[in-house]
Order: structure tokens, then sequence, then C-alpha cells
């Protein structure tokens, strides 16, 4: 989001979140340096609007006009929000004579949340309970990583992010790294596309001269990282499909921003690094075992790319939570959706009830078990079914 365009900035006080508009009360998860001084302030503090930019457990790094500088949040922000500023936030910050740090006094009503369900464990807080963390704000679509190797790509792990994706009422593109090393590309590629409802799935490999030689493409046909393909295993690259990778980096074109999702060493900093057609980003080795890379982002970030456009790197997640998403739940499965509108009953959880449409149609050979109870389990979460 540009900070010159016309943001209505609003305090995150007295505003309640709802599932398709989170207010400002729906902040990020830092805790540190939350608390103004006690300082007395003598005239009106001069205030200036900028982005949160990087986030980890210390004060949020935030871009003005007169630069970037670290904030702490406002009291009032503190006393009555669980969570705080989030990456990509739209903030009003406040200088006052005395202070350290401006505060962050107002946090704009954002476009768009990436947010999952977490344990609490602060005492503070709450501990054992659970509640929303949000990873990310104001982005225009979300690009879920999952890295290829040994063993067939997770399909269900990949409806879990497809429903956390989609939950923010954006677009969702799935990116399978590491298709040099993947012992079936093609098998999992079909999969995921089985999956993903009409969103686009690219294949990507940084490692140009082993992916020329397995799919045995003309040396330098292939331009590093820009390999999507439509069939790669046993033999040739369709021609017409060497330039989808290039068709995802044009996504992130002026204005536009994009979020990285997946686990830690699935190759989302390569990637970030493959944008910006440099290695700012730290990547960390693979291990051989696995052929799984290694944790190296430790703070949620927005980058700049030569573009113009952004995008945001995030820490790999240990487990996703599913958090209030049942407009992500049905977006992800959309058949079960449209079957489950014949059912006899309004409320049909589509385990037993007689005159379940959706039973049926996997009884028919029309739907497959597989998605079936990968949407009951989701389901069961997401409505908090015991």
């Amino acid at each position: 989001m540009s900070l010159s365009s016309e943001v209505d900035m609003r305090s995150a006080a007295g505003n309640t979140s709802t599932e398709d508009s989170h207010s400002a009360t729906n902040t990020g998860d830092s805790r540190s340096g939350d608390i103004e001084t006690e300082a007395s302030i003598d005239s009106e503090p001069q205030l200036l609007r900028g982005q949160v930019i990087s986030l980890d457990r210390g004060y949020p790094l935030v871009r003005t006009s007169r630069g970037e500088e670290h904030a702490q949040h406002a009291i009032h922000l503190v006393k009555n929000s669980p969570h705080l500023a989030a990456i990509g936030d739209i903030v009003e910050l406040a200088y006052s004579p005395g202070q350290t740090y401006p505060l962050i006094s107002n946090i704009a009503e954002r476009s768009s949340v990436l947010a999952r369900r977490r344990m609490v464990e602060s005492e503070r807080e709450g501990c054992g309970k659970t509640d929303e963390q949000v990873l990310a704000v104001n982005f225009d679509f979300v690009v879920i990583v999952q890295s290829l190797g040994k063993q067939h790509i997770n399909l269900d792990y990949l409806e879990r992010q497809l429903v956390m994706a989609l939950q923010s009422g954006k677009d969702a593109f799935v990116l399978l790294t590491k298709a040099d090393i993947a012992r079936y590309p093609q098998q999992d590629l079909t999969d995921a596309q089985s999956v993903v409802a009409g969103h686009n799935v690219f294949l990507f490999s940084i490692n140009r001269s082993r992916l020329e030689q397995q799919t045995a493409v003309a040396p330098g046909a292939v331009a590093p990282g820009t390999v999507a393909l439509s069939t790669v295993a046993l033999g040739t690259v369709a021609p017409s499909a060497l330039a989808q990778t290039a068709e995802l980096v044009r996504l992130f074109s002026p204005a536009k921003t994009g979020v990285l999702l997946g686990r830690s060493g699935v190759g989302k900093s390569s990637f970030v690094n493959h944008l910006l057609g440099k290695g700012v980003l730290a990547t960390g080795k693979v291990r051989k075992k696995d052929r799984a890379g290694r944790h190296t982002t430790v703070a949620r970030k927005l980058v700049d790319l030569p573009q113009g456009g952004h995008v945001i790197d995030t820490p790999g997640l240990r487990s996703i939570g599913i958090y209030t998403a049942t407009r992500g739940l049905a977006r992800t499965f959309p058949e079960i959706v449209t079957a489950a509108a014949s059912c006899r009953y309004r409320d049909c959880t589509h385990t037993h009830e007689p005159g379940c449409a959706v039973i049926q149609a996997v009884q028919a050979g029309i739907l497959p078990v597989r998605r079936l109870s990968s949407y009951q389990r989701l389901a069961r979460e997401v409505y908090d079914r015991a």
C-alpha cells in the first residue's frame, strides 16, 4: 500500500473486528516496547503517517517521509487491544518532546489480513487459551510456498494453507519450489492443481543448470528461477510454460504487495532474492537427508522490489491453526459448498445425516473421499466441533 494513498486513520480503541473487515484492534503480536514513557507533553505532538515494514520482538520499524525509524505503541492501544501493529499496517506516528521513540497513535483500517490461530503462552494474556495472530496486512495476494523433494506433496497441508490464505479475501497462488530435486514433479504438480480450484500453480527452481539437465532443455533456454511447468517430469518442458514464473513475478507490479506463506526451509527467501535479482536475504544450506532448507528468516519484513512492487517475507510457521475461517473454507472447497446446497438439512455436517448430497456425491464417485475427509477435519476446527 502506498503511503501517499488516502487512508482513513482511526483509533484502535473502541473498534471491534469482523470476519470480513478487521479493525485496528486486531493488530500484530509485537509486545516489546509497547508502553509510552511518562514524560509530560506541553505541546501538541507532530503527526506523521508511515507504514510498518519490519516486525520482530523489538520495536516496529516504520517508514515515513523522514526515513525509517523504530516506534512504540501509545498506551491507549496497549490497554484496549490484545494485539498491536502488524507488518504492512499504515500507522500514524506522534512526535512529542521527551519521547525516545515516536508513538504509534492510530492504525488505519486494513484492506486485507492474513491471520492464524495461536496458543497464548503469556500468563498476562491468559496462558493456554487461543487467539488470533495477525501475520501480515494490506496485501494484494498470497503466495503459498511448498517445496518438492523425495516425498509426494502434502495435499492436506496445502488445503490448510489455502483456507488461511483465502480467508483474507484476496487471491492465492501456489509456488512449488526446488523442482530440480523433485522425485515426482509431474504428479505433485497435477495433485496440487487438483485442489486449488482455479488458482495458479507454479514450479520454481533456483538451480538452472540442474533443472536443464533433468528436463532435457537446451542450455540457456531456462533463466534462473523462471520455471513454472505444465509438464516437467521424465522428458521435455512445454515451451508455452517456460514463462509462467515470469507471470508470477509480474504480479509484483508497482503498488502491488504479495505475502509469502510457508514452512521454514521451503525456499521463500530464495524466491525473494530471485525477485530482487540479487542475494539480499540470507538463505540456508539444504540438509542432505531430506533436501530441506534451514530456518533463516526470523522477522517479518516488507521488501521493496525493483519493479516497484513489494513482498512480505515471513518466518516459517511450524503450525497453522485456522481462525474463524468460514470464508476461506468455502473458497477452498467450492465443490463441497455447491453439493451441500442440495442437502436435506441446512446444518448438515456431511458426516452421517440422511439426505446428505455431499456423501451421495462421494458414493457416486463425483467427489473424492480424500477431499471430503480434509474438509471435515478443517470444518471441525473452523466451527470448533468436538
